[in-house]
């Protein structure tokens, strides 16, 4: 047999499925996101390869000298460096973040349930609470 659920607790829970579905859908957008970002670098590092091949051939027929070569590939490495500092900071945002709510959400339901033991409590009398 369960106890009935109070407002409160019912009022926390749907809080957290409201929580819920907003994290589900911020998930969805960020992975929607990140597959882009990942695709247009992938197509960068791809146009930039074929230009490097382009420069090595003339490295290799003796017209260019090698540092031709690593400035052609430079913009792909200051590509990959930002953006690898960018999911860093942003995944240890994010980190934080659920954390914080999990935390909160702990708390709130901690809470709720306190307030249903305290209700379901007959009255102590005056001379047991001290």
């Amino acid at each position: 047999m369960t106890a009935p659920i109070s407002p409160a607790s019912k009022s926390a829970f749907e809080l957290i499925e409201v929580e819920k579905r907003r994290d589900r859908l911020i998930r969805r957008v960020s992975i929607i996101a990140w597959s882009v970002t990942f695709a247009i670098v992938l197509l960068y590092a791809l146009l930039t390869f074929a230009a490097f091949i382009e420069v090595f051939r003339g490295i290799l027929d003796g017209n260019l000298p090698w540092m031709t070569a690593m400035g052609t590939a430079t913009p792909l490495i200051q590509v990959l460096l930002l953006l690898s500092v960018l999911v860093a900071a942003l995944s240890t945002i994010g980190v934080f973040l659920r954390f914080r709510s999990a935390s909160l959400a702990e708390i709130q339901l901690r809470l709720a349930a306190l307030e249903d033991i305290l209700a379901s409590r007959p009255d102590i009398p005056n001379e047991q609470k001290s």
